[in-house]
């Protein structure tokens, strides 16, 4: 791997486990779900980007590596379901103008590593993986931002927990995947 390479993912990395660590830190006294689901999504792009820039697009990875990074994936996703449920069930009402600052400031951020990923594509042999990663990202940040608004619209704290709730299971199937795929793919990975 390159130096530019390195540096454009130890970059993207640096801001997405910066953004998922403000993020949680922000999420608990905001009362938002939404908010710890996209602090969720940010940890978990942190450390794929941290895998690639520790041996490259292609390093070999262990099968327990790929089913550890699912089964946290999994673990992480259903705290946030619990969550959702308990915030429902005890009725908390987020903090909106908190989740529309941290919303645009992860949205800023995803764009940020985007900008990187785009400066860098004729030299990132990953990039497919990485752009999806962003654009899932800035995705997450918008919903954040929607579901503020629509706390503020409605005076209810459904909308903040049924998107955090959507974002952590998809984050729960997502960690379910890379577990079977993990599987399908043993008899390649050492």
């Amino acid at each position: 791997m390159l130096d530019h390479e390195r540096i454009a993912l130890a970059l993207i990395s640096l801001i997405m486990g910066m953004m998922g660590f403000i993020e949680s830190m922000i999420a608990v006294p905001a009362a938002s779900t939404a908010l710890a689901a996209d602090a969720l999504s940010f940890v978990q792009h942190s450390v794929s980007a941290g895998f690639a820039l520790r041996g490259g697009f292609g390093f070999p990875r262990s099968r327990w590596t790929i089913a550890l990074q699912g089964i946290v994936m999994m673990i992480l996703g259903g705290l946030v379901v619990a969550l959702a449920a308990r915030r429902l069930y005890q009725g908390s009402f987020p903090h909106t103008v908190t989740m529309i600052v941290m919303g645009s400031i992860a949205l800023t951020a995803s764009l940020a590593a985007c900008a990187i990923l785009l400066h860098s594509r004729g030299q990132l042999t990953g990039l497919d993986a990485l752009w999806r990663t962003g654009r899932t990202d800035a995705v997450g940040n918008i919903a954040v931002i929607v579901a503020a608004g629509m706390v503020a619209a409605t005076h209810s704290n459904i909308p903040d927990v049924v998107i955090g709730g959507a974002m952590a299971g998809l984050f729960i199937m997502s960690g379910w995947r890379i577990l079977v795929t993990g599987r399908v793919d043993a008899g390649q990975l050492r």
